[in-house]
């Protein structure tokens, strides 16, 4: 029986990586008495999938974990378990069960991003966006290689000191390298997917 759990990593659980996502998952699964399918092999893992990877220290809300399970559960009875640990920054917002074998990656491919900062820094990032073409160039083992990142920017938007971002399987990071704004300097906000 597959679940697709959506929850919201916030305050310090922002700064958990998407490696440690896995094993935080891990952990509070087996502490919340929820009996997961594990892989086969030398080393069987929980059947715990999620979404692209979150930057660390962006909040993330809307996000998105599959999880396999040896025996039925309501949904209900899931939410209300894994909530019940109550991790600091960290809640299940809503349980489903799902017959789709595709998996998180393959269904959800437009994540919406809220980048908040000084106006100096999003006047810098609206000229950037404005753009038809954002064009990176990385360098490697001597050979320079480029590709046009404003393909993935599907919707920009700006109010006040606050852009708000559709993009295709790709960080806002990137961008923020590209126009020179340093990432500490502005507040992200991953608010979830758009299908």
């Amino acid at each position: 029986m597959k679940k697709r759990i959506t929850f919201d990593k916030y305050g310090e659980m922002r700064f958990i990586s998407h490696l440690d996502m896995l094993r935080f998952a891990d952990r509070l699964l087996k502490k919340a008495h929820i009996p997961m399918k594990y892989t086969q092999g030398f080393h069987p893992r929980p059947k715990i999938s999620l979404g692209n990877p979150v930057s660390l220290g962006t909040e993330a809300f809307n996000e998105l974990m599959d999880i396999e399970l040896s025996e039925m559960m309501t949904n209900e009875e899931v939410m209300e378990r894994m909530n019940s640990a109550a991790v600091p920054g960290f809640k299940v917002t809503k349980v489903e069960t799902i017959e789709d074998k595709r998996s998180i990656v393959d269904v959800y491919t437009n994540a919406i991003f809220e980048i908040t900062g000084s106006k100096s820094d999003i006047d810098t990032l609206e000229t950037l966006f404005s753009q038809e073409e954002i064009i990176e160039r990385k360098e490697k083992k001597g050979k320079i290689s480029e590709r046009n990142l404003g393909e993935r920017v599907k919707d920009f938007s700006r109010v006040d000191d606050t852009i708000n971002l559709e993009l295709v399987n790709t960080s806002p990071n990137s961008f923020l390298i590209l126009a020179g704004v340093d990432i500490k300097d502005v507040h992200i906000i991953k608010k979830g997917y758009k299908i």
